[in-house]
């Protein structure tokens, strides 16, 4: 029988940071690495899926939380995407992995790593990812009677913290998602949707839970997700 995931820790900037594992001891280890914002918040149970049939395939996973979210003590407005690149570097060291599997956003969150190999699925840009959140601003504004703009609110949080999406922006971290590009790392492996044309690897048949309304599952991407993870891991 496959143990429950728990929390484990890792340090960043002199505090502790939580990170879920699963099958730790295996020696087979990857780091997930979550999407950013409210998709992080949507894919979440995906991502808890997909650690519990990587630990029935014996391969351990974490999945760390990013600092300025979840449980994080350190908040939001004072995080730059820098901060997040080196926090998952140093949950990598820390806890000795080599395998990098990063999920939309996610993907911006990590960089070159020695002797590191990397899973990306559907990468997106950090642009991208803002203009989505931009977008939902102005709609939700104009439901209650503002009348604001993309331009208006770019230039608001280039100025000072935002909030967009239920998450406070800091002006630092708002300039760097809007530069950050999908990045080119060492062995790397992109996997899209069967639905998406970008290039890639591999495609799955699934979901974009990322753009339901409310959080949800689709059990049997999480599988086809582990089970590609599990065979390159093993390559």
């Amino acid at each position: 029988m496959t143990s429950a995931p728990a929390f484990v820790t890792y340090e960043f900037a002199e505090r502790k940071e939580l990170c879920l594992s699963a099958a730790a001891q295996s020696p087979c280890r990857v780091m997930l690495v979550p999407p950013l914002f409210d998709e992080m918040n949507r894919l979440r149970k995906m991502m808890v899926d997909v650690m519990r049939s990587l630990a029935a395939l014996e391969v351990g996973s974490f999945l760390p939380d990013l600092p300025g979210t979840n449980e994080s003590q350190i908040a939001l407005e004072r995080i730059t995407l820098s901060d997040w690149q080196t926090a998952i570097q140093a949950c990598a060291q820390q806890h000795e992995i080599s395998h990098i599997a990063s999920f939309r956003g996610g993907a911006l969150t990590v960089t070159a790593m020695d002797k590191a190999s990397h899973w990306i699925f559907s990468p997106v840009k950090g642009a991208t990812i803002l203009r989505t959140m931009l977008r939902t601003k102005v709609a939700a504004d104009r439901e209650s009677g503002l009348n604001t703009s993309l331009a208006d609110l770019t230039a608001k949080a280039e100025a000072g913290p935002i909030e967009l999406a239920g998450n406070i922006l800091g002006s630092n971290l708002f300039a760097q998602m809007n530069a950050a590009e999908i990045p080119e790392l060492n062995n790397q492996r992109i996997i899209r949707l069967e639905s998406d044309n970008k290039p890639s690897d591999m495609q799955i048949p699934g979901s974009a839970l990322w753009l339901r309304a409310e959080p949800d599952d689709d059990l049997a991407m999480s599988s086809a997700i582990a089970e590609d993870i599990a065979v390159w891991i093993t390559k």
